[in-house]
């Protein structure tokens, strides 16, 4: 028999079944890491209501992932750490929103504003997410170590990674937006994740204790790493005064003797 004669039995793939019309949370957790080119569609319709959940989704674990950090010093820090990084990545994400339509209009994206909004409040919710992820990893730390450096590597670390998917997710906004170059969300990228890591300089003490809620000290978030890397949670001791030596009877503090006459 010809080999072109051989009918073709391959059966070709199941087409995914289009989102459901309510958007839950669970759906858009499942859409935003499965299907996002489909979730990005349907951000475009009006009326969708993901913004709200969206930002429901990353405030709680935010919350979650900032009380696990508040752990490693405890006392004030189990409800101070998770307001501050709350507050600064919300922040963060409403300073840097007006430069990211610029620059996913710059890219060629064809995304209105509510869309991009509803984009950057799922990018935020799965960061989020991920975090909330690493967070049983990050407590047995919290509970077993006292190193600041340490502490503080853990959490940008994870952070680091969680905001590498959620600008994962963007990325895929922008082409899927009629977008043609990464040029500029790269730009955007590394512009919010600097104002991301300033903020939690600017924002502290969050691992450690301090006598203020805000420090008023200005500092880049690098010479701050340098100046904590290695430190301890526990306060540093005195050192013991060295014990005084009795006087010599025989001297003065000239260091004559009394007796012995010029």
């Amino acid at each position: 028999m010809n080999l072109h004669e051989i009918p073709n039995t391959a059966q070709p793939p199941p087409l995914e079944a289009p989102l459901p019309e309510k958007l839950d949370l669970k759906s858009l957790f499942e859409a935003l890491l499965r299907r996002p080119h489909a979730l990005v569609a349907r951000l475009a319709e009006p009326n969708h209501g993901a913004t709200g959940r969206f930002a429901i989704m990353a405030v709680v674990s935010i919350l979650l992932f900032g009380f696990v950090l508040g752990c490693f010093a405890k006392h004030e820090q189990l409800w101070a750490a998770p307001a501050k990084i709350t507050a600064g990545l919300i922040f963060s994400g409403l300073i840097c929103f007006p430069s990211l339509y610029i620059f996913a209009t710059l890219a060629g994206a064809r995304v209105s504003i509510s869309q991009l909004a509803a984009c950057l409040a799922g990018a935020l919710a799965l960061a989020g997410l991920l975090l909330l992820g690493f967070a049983p990893a990050v407590w047995i730390f919290a509970e077993s170590t006292d190193s600041l450096g340490f502490m503080g590597t853990l959490a940008i670390g994870s952070w680091v990674i969680a905001v590498f998917f959620a600008l994962r997710f963007l990325k895929s906004v922008i082409f899927a937006t009629g977008g043609t170059q990464k040029g500029p969300l790269a730009i955007w990228s590394i512009v919010f994740l600097l104002v991301t890591l300033q903020m939690s300089t600017s924002l502290r003490p969050i691992l450690g204790r301090s006598e203020v809620r805000l420090t008023q000290e200005k500092k880049f978030f690098l010479q701050h790493w340098g100046d904590t890397f290695g430190s301890s949670l526990k306060p540093q001791t005195a050192a013991k005064p060295a014990p005084e030596k009795p006087a010599d009877p025989t001297s003065t503090s000239s260091g004559r003797n009394p007796y012995i006459e010029n």
